[in-house]
């Protein structure tokens, strides 16, 4: 575990660079540490030796008595190297290095912050940057602002880490704005030596912080961000914002699964892998969290709804169902309470709506029967403030049940604060009782929806992954011999063994060089057949014209024999492969790939010829369990078709599943696999042997032996 209560419980703070000018970092960092009340004692240091701030200051860091945990750095930097030499020499625990000019401007930036990076390895120093804001502890204990920025710090429960420190004020101030309080934050910019899984993992350790916030940028070492912060979104959300493109996205690929693999895909199946739940919007990011800093996780999807404005709820309800949660009815006990409770006109159901005349008993009453309902499992109570309701008595009805509800409650507030002081307390009534308030109903319902998100990855099963036996000796000779041929891929024949060797079901076939020997293998095989081309530079044997299906007959079989010769003929170690026709299925593709740093992945999806337009199709990290398979067929949009539409009975997905294990494990015993495809597998219902028609290998040639 991470030790960096230096960084975040600092016992004294030295400012190397603190200044009097007012439009410089090294005063806003003083101004900053003095007004939120530092715990600890602050040493500027300056070469003049002038007081900052009517504090003494010391010329040089070595000129400071007492001992030191933690360092602000704020000079040029060509002089960062030797200040660092000095804290070291002082026997300072971390440097935060606020300077910037190191590798985010180039190559001879890189080189200088390579030089920081070799001397906080040499001496022990840590380093947080360079080039970045700095980090904060609303801790009483420690009321540490020890960061250049404006934002309002607010004691609470969402801690924070950002690589951009752009997007992390935007974040500072919402939650300002919003009076959402925080425990922690870091803006920690080039992260050259703690890195955003340390800080992560840091923060897993703090019970004071509920739900953490990440924003990303890049992911250094993968393999850390997975093996850190995996434990942590175990025990508490990690919400996610991922912005820029991958480079190893936009790379050349020859295979479907290379081609289906979007630009961000590797982030995808690293949060996911992790079980953090990443976000598109920042805003939906930040009212989540919100919600996640005092609410409970739901324990189900269900929605409960109280109003005194109909329309709000009918929006929640849309929102809310479209995204998968339910709205359903209310108990008939729950009827029978609210029958006696509330008014005449008011509609007892879900959502519960009692008119704009509706006041605080009512509401009370409301939100007991909900609470009280086992078929609720969250509840959103939405209310204007009409100027004819005492609205105070509303958020008291709200505060008496938020501090014993164990259920999730959060509000929606249509009001304008400014108009009347009683609707800006009614609102700041109802957030002090930790219930996160929200102007559009839509927020409240998207909330909702992306807190079940998380309590589905935190409850899904933890199995450990499947161990395929196989002769895994016998697989590593065949690839050691292969002699790949065109881009890498293994000729269809090596590719074939090494899946027969993993016990992947291919469809029943067979290679011949002349037509004596398909006429034979024809008989063998029995009508009808399916005759495929095959050569080193046919990788898109469809697209080429090279496969001919529905062959009934001897004579079918020698018109398309012919017909073949004649469009590929030319080619050099041509063969040709007859292949038993199936009946039809469903098709669906199978594939694998790496991820950069982190190893194989496997993709699900539906296939055919349609897969590159459809791009129907899911990814995880590997190797696999069970659950994670069965998980990747509910996954893609069109998973209905996998349990059958029209009368047509479903697949067997058990069956699937086992090929994607076998692939899972295929790929991480042999790393020379780059990418496969098994396109187009034809799945059948249970009692039908799933078979796969087609498939590609491709495999990095230096480490191949071929």
């Amino acid at each position: 575990m991470p030790d960096l209560d230096a960084l975040f419980k600092p016992r004294n703070i030295a400012i190397i660079g603190a200044s009097n000018r007012p439009l410089t970092i090294g005063h806003r960092i003083m101004t900053n540490l003095n007004r939120y009340g530092f715990k600890g004692q602050v040493f500027p240091v300056n070469p003049k030796g002038e007081p900052i701030l009517d504090i003494p200051s010391h010329k040089s860091i070595l000129d400071i008595g007492p001992d030191v945990d933690l360092a602000h750095i704020i000079v040029r930097n060509n002089l960062v190297a030797q200040t660092l030499e000095d804290c070291a020499t002082k026997g300072i625990k971390v440097a935060i290095v606020n300077t910037s000019g190191f590798k985010e401007t180039g190559p001879e930036g890189a080189e200088l912050e390579r030089e920081l990076v070799a001397i906080g390895k040499r001496t022990g120093l840590r380093l947080f940057g360079p080039n970045c804001q700095g980090v904060m502890n609303s801790d009483p204990q420690v009321s540490l602002y020890s960061n250049f920025t404006f934002a309002e710090m607010i004691p609470g429960h969402v801690s924070m880490v950002a690589q951009g420190g752009g997007v992390a004020e935007v974040i500072n101030n919402y939650f300002g704005m919003n009076r959402v309080g925080q425990r922690m934050y870091a803006s920690n910019g080039n992260a050259c030596d703690i890195s955003v899984p340390e800080i992560i993992e840091y923060y897993g350790q703090d019970e004071q912080t509920h739900v953490i916030v990440l924003h990303a940028e890049s992911f250094p070492d993968p393999r850390e961000f997975l093996e850190r912060v995996a434990p942590v979104a175990e025990k508490k959300p990690v919400l996610a914002l991922k912005s820029g493109i991958t480079a190893e996205g936009a790379r050349a690929v020859s295979s479907h699964t290379g081609g289906l693999m979007e630009a961000d895909t590797v982030t995808d199946v690293l949060f996911d892998k992790c079980g953090v739940l990443r976000f598109a919007s920042l805003l939906e990011l930040c009212e989540t969290a919100q919600a996640f800093a005092t609410q409970n996780v739901p324990k189900g999807k269900r929605v409960g709804m109280v109003t005194n404005a109909g329309s709000p709820a009918i929006i929640v309800t849309d929102e809310a169902v479209k995204a998968g949660l339910e709205v359903p009815d209310l108990s008939p006990t729950s009827k029978a309470f609210l029958q006696d409770k509330l008014q005449s006109i008011a509609s007892i159901s879900n959502p519960i709506d009692m008119m704009a005349t509706a006041a605080g008993i009512e509401y009370r009453a409301s939100l007991d029967t909900l609470v009280g309902d086992p078929g609720i499992d969250s509840i959103v109570v939405c209310f204007m403030t009409p100027f004819f309701v005492d609205t105070l008595q509303i958020a008291e009805a709200i505060e008496q049940v938020a501090a014993s509800a164990e259920k999730t409650l959060i509000a929606v507030a249509m009001t304008n604060p400014d108009e009347k002081p009683e609707w800006q307390e009614t609102v700041e009534r109802v957030r002090q009782a930790g219930v996160p308030v929200y102007y559009f109903p839509e927020s409240a319902a998207r909330v909702l929806v992306h807190m079940n998100r998380y309590r589905k990855l935190r409850d899904r099963p933890r199995l450990k992954p499947v161990e395929i036996q196989v002769e895994v000796d016998r697989a590593n000779r065949l690839l050691k011999e292969a002699k790949p041929g065109l881009e890498g891929f293994l000729t269809p024949r090596d590719a074939s063994a090494l899946l027969t060797i993993y016990g992947i079901p291919l469809v029943r076939e067979k290679r011949s060089e002349n037509w004596d020997g398909l006429k034979t293998t024809a008989a063998e095989l029995g009508y009808p057949v399916v005759l495929k081309a095959e050569a080193p530079s046919l990788i898109h044997k469809t697209d080429a014209g090279a496969v001919i299906l529905n062959i009934n007959d001897e004579s079918e079989l020698k018109n398309a024999y012919d017909g073949l010769n004649k469009k590929v003929g030319n080619r050099p170690e041509l063969a040709f492969l007859l292949q038993a026709q199936l009946d039809p299925g469903l098709e669906i593709i199978i594939g694998g790939s790496r991820a950069p740093g982190l190893g194989a992945m496997v993709m699900f999806g539906l296939g055919g010829i349609h897969v590159e337009v459809l791009k129907d199709v899911m990814f995880k990290l590997g190797p696999l369990n069970r659950s994670e398979a069965l998980e990747m067929l509910e996954g893609i949009q069109a998973s209905a078709l996998l349990d059958g539409v029209r009368g047509q009975p479903g697949i067997d997905k058990m069956s699937v599943a086992d090929i994607m294990l076998r692939i899972s494990e295929l790929l991480e015993n042999h790393p020379e696999i780059v990418e496969l495809d098994l396109n187009p597998v034809m799945a059948y219902p249970a009692g039908k042997q799933v078979a796969v028609v087609d498939f590609r290998i491709k495999i990095h040639q230096s480490e191949s032996g071929g």
